[in-house]
């Protein structure tokens, strides 16, 4: 198992399409033609607007702070009112927008490209079981994730990548704020770091 903590120095903000926000892009793969393969972002959101059009990915969202706001996804799908760190699927197909904004609020991202890597996003429980890449984000608080001799801590906004063969138990300093996202590839010809 190699495990490796990533911190502000790696991450890198990015402005939004539509010019209304940044996003944190906290770690992101593409494949050797320079297509999207995964990517962890956190973004902030202050007002009312659409998401970028994004074909062939799949996204799921979870509030991890602030009042929220709800997603409209058009005749695809019912709107959903985001509740905080209760991820939600959505297809980056879908038009979306985030209509009624509650008040300033933070989401984190994962995004992968379908067909080639699925993605399983939840709070990180005591165990993980092995995945063929698990990512942990301390949303709120200290994260220690563990296997063996091997112990890693990430504080708040940090973020673990975890390449794991076995299952790996997890220390939080304050419970449900910490999200645990495991990846798997489904097309076996993409290369895992």
């Amino acid at each position: 198992m190699s495990v490796r903590l990533l911190t502000a120095a790696d991450f890198r903000r990015l402005a939004w399409a539509n010019g209304r926000g940044t996003t944190l892009e906290l770690v992101r793969r593409d494949d050797a033609a320079g297509a999207l393969l995964w990517r962890l972002s956190v973004a902030d959101v202050v007002e009312p607007g659409p998401f970028s059009p994004l074909p062939g990915i799949d996204r799921i969202i979870a509030l991890i702070e602030g009042e929220g706001f709800d997603l409209d996804f058009g005749s695809a799908h019912l709107a959903v009112s985001l509740r905080p760190f209760e991820p939600l699927s959505f297809s980056g197909d879908w038009s979306t927008k985030a209509t009624t904004v509650y008040g300033p609020s933070r989401d984190f991202n994962v995004m992968t490209a379908r067909g080639k890597i699925a993605a399983e996003v939840e709070l990180a429980k005591e165990n993980l079981p092995s995945a063929d890449l698990t990512y942990v984000f301390a949303a709120r608080g200290g994260v220690t994730v563990k296997t063996g001799d091997v112990r890693v801590r990430a504080e708040t906004g940090e973020l673990i990548e975890c390449r794991q063969e076995n299952a790996v138990g997890i220390e939080t300093d304050e419970p449900k704020t910490v999200i645990a996202v495991r990846l798997r590839r489904i097309d076996m010809s993409v290369p895992m770091p």
